[in-house]
């Protein structure tokens, strides 16, 4: 599936260009946005590419405007980028951010505006419920159809400038210019492309990025340190150690006491599925959630035969739908990412042991699917093979489902 990065110039009074927005569009179609795609990986995907092709070949030497949702803004992603060339549009998030995460945010945003980052606080957030934003926002942004004189003198009653966009006429510009600082709209520049990309070439970066992490943390401990530096992720573990696919006596809530309870085959585990789940539910969130059904099947399966092949079947269940979800050469896709050479033989057929597991997942997958006596005569014939009983078996497949929903809302 293709994505475009489109800029689109945004102009002060006397006609320069202040600034180039930057955001994410459906291939083909730049006035699209992908609803797919959540807001907070919108953000990641953006700053990727800007920092790939660098600002100034992005801006032209000028600032970039870069929509970021609430709640991403505590993304260290964004630490990629020259902040002293960023304006960050502030956007509503997905999902509320709750008062006790506020905090934390407004306190990022004196970070990046220390490092010379500017704000543009949407109209959508201009609210009383946000007004410790409005205070650290540089420039408000307001659609022709929703500004009045009266919200023009007060938001630059506090020395901010107003940005007016989707101007569309001559009309609309000057009934902005008259009230406005900043101006955007297909009447004074229409979007162009950036860049036209597929969305497996970032899965791969991510992928190798957080598989490096792993494997240079010399202890539990010094991964710790690499989650507990970005507060997205920390969040993720915490939620990950602290949903029901695992047993505890009590919520944990330290980074150092989760990794520690984890151990460093289930921080592999987390660090693939937050890496590989931030992109490849977008692409085909149904291909994602059967991959997820079939790692932990795979996983129950090799805890019955020999345990030590628990971890290597979970990552093989994980990745044995890639090709399909990401049109590529699964074989070679997971040895670009240095996915274990034993894993890598379980689809090949040179590990027997993984591949037979593999071979029995498909099969219960499909009796799941078909159900009634066809799934009771399966899972015996698996059961017995496993050395369990169907019952418990059985149990699995169903608790595989709810735990494959859980974790793709982590």
């Amino acid at each position: 599936m293709s994505f475009a990065i489109a800029r689109q110039p945004v102009f002060d009074r006397e006609g320069n260009v202040f600034a180039y927005e930057v955001y994410l569009r459906e291939s083909g179609n730049l006035y699209v946005y992908p609803t797919r795609v959540p807001y907070n990986k919108a953000t990641f995907i953006v700053t990727e590419i800007i920092a790939e092709l660098g600002v100034s070949k992005v801006s032209d030497g000028k600032r970039i405007l870069m929509n970021v949702s609430l709640d991403s803004i505590l993304n260290k992603v964004l630490d990629l980028l020259p902040l002293d060339a960023l304006v960050f549009g502030i956007i509503p998030p997905q999902t509320e951010v709750g008062e006790a995460l506020l905090p934390s945010i407004l306190k990022r945003m004196e970070e990046l505006k220390e490092k010379g980052a500017l704000f543009s606080l949407s109209e959508k957030l201009y609210t009383s419920k946000y007004i410790d934003l409005l205070h650290r926002s540089h420039i408000v942004e307001f659609s022709i159809s929703g500004i009045t004189e009266e919200k023009a003198t007060a938001i630059k009653r506090g020395g901010r400038k107003l940005l007016i966009t989707k101007i569309e006429s001559e009309e609309d510009y000057r009934k902005a210019k008259a009230i406005g600082d900043l101006f955007e709209g297909n009447y004074l520049g229409r979007p162009t492309v950036v860049k036209e990309f597929e969305i497996a070439p970032f899965l791969k970066s991510t992928l190798m990025r957080m598989i490096g992490a792993l494997n240079t943390a010399g202890s539990v401990r010094d991964f710790a340190k690499i989650i507990g530096s970005d507060a997205g992720m920390s969040a993720k573990l915490l939620r990950f150690v602290n949903s029901s696919y695992f047993t505890k006596r009590k919520e944990i809530k330290d980074i150092v006491q989760a990794c520690a309870y984890l151990g460093m085959e289930n921080l592999q585990k987390f660090t693939l599925l937050v890496a590989t789940n931030d992109y490849v539910s977008v692409e085909d969130p149904y291909l994602w959630k059967r991959s997820l059904v079939r790692a932990i099947i795979a996983e129950e399966l090799a805890r019955r035969r020999d345990p030590r092949l628990a971890g290597l079947a979970y990552i093989a269940g994980l990745f044995s739908l890639i090709d399909r979800i990401l049109g590529v050469d699964k074989v070679l896709f997971l040895k670009e990412v240095n996915i274990d050479k034993e894993v890598i033989e379980a689809y090949t057929g040179e590990n027997e042991e993984l591949s037979s597991i593999l071979q029995d997942v498909y099969l219960l997958e499909e009796a799941l699917d078909i159900g009634s006596d066809r799934l009771d005569s399966i899972v015996e014939e698996v059961a017995v093979r496993s050395g369990t009983d169907p019952s418990s078996l059985k149990g699995v497949l169903l608790e595989a489902q709810v735990k494959a929903e859980e974790i793709l809302n982590i």
